[in-house]
């Protein structure tokens, strides 16, 4: 099975606000999540069997990567409060783990991602039996054991920047 998000339209219902600070929506076939403190997410229900193997490939569009903002995939979302990020920028990753509202960093670590500007940033998620592998650009970043407990799956943005989502592709065997 195989599912492909194009942001033409907002099939999957994805959380969609407008504030003073920041901001998710579709627009112009993007998910584009706005931030200018703080942190901003968009999140959703996959149609996804998250105790079967499946592969999430998210392709970014930051407006910029750099050392001074953080983006990637929401994972595990169960409430603000609770819920888990892999986070990447320029040259550095980070695994957060929220739990009743106080966030700490699990794992982090380097990877080849050079900055720039408006430059395409794709981002895999694959569970394999109990591991969670996240690649960047093709280029297999941490493998972690991780059990994931329901199907709210997203994206962010930490620091001050936009952040498009072109497309979101799901592929879960049968």
């Amino acid at each position: 099975m195989s599912i492909r998000e194009t942001f033409e339209s907002n099939k999957w219902q994805w959380d969609e606000f407008y504030e003073k600070s920041r901001s998710a929506g579709i627009e112009d076939g993007f998910l584009v999540i706005k931030n200018s403190e703080g942190n901003a997410r968009s999140v959703v229900e996959f149609p996804v069997d998250v105790d079967r193997s499946f592969k999430i490939t998210w392709n970014f569009l930051p407006e910029r990567v750099s050392s001074h903002n953080w983006f990637g995939v929401v994972y595990n979302y169960d409430d603000e409060n609770n819920f888990n990020c892999f986070l990447i920028q320029e040259k550095k990753f980070m695994i957060i783990n929220r739990v009743n509202g106080v966030s700490s960093i699990s794992r982090q670590g380097g990877i080849i991602l050079k900055s720039g500007k408006n430059k395409e940033v794709i981002v895999e998620m694959e569970k394999k039996g109990n591991k969670l592998i996240f690649t960047v650009d093709n280029m297999e970043v941490i493998s972690i054991t991780k059990a994931l407990k329901c199907n709210t799956f997203g994206c962010c943005i930490y620091g001050d920047g936009t952040l498009k989502v072109d497309e979101v592709l799901l592929e879960q065997a049968r």
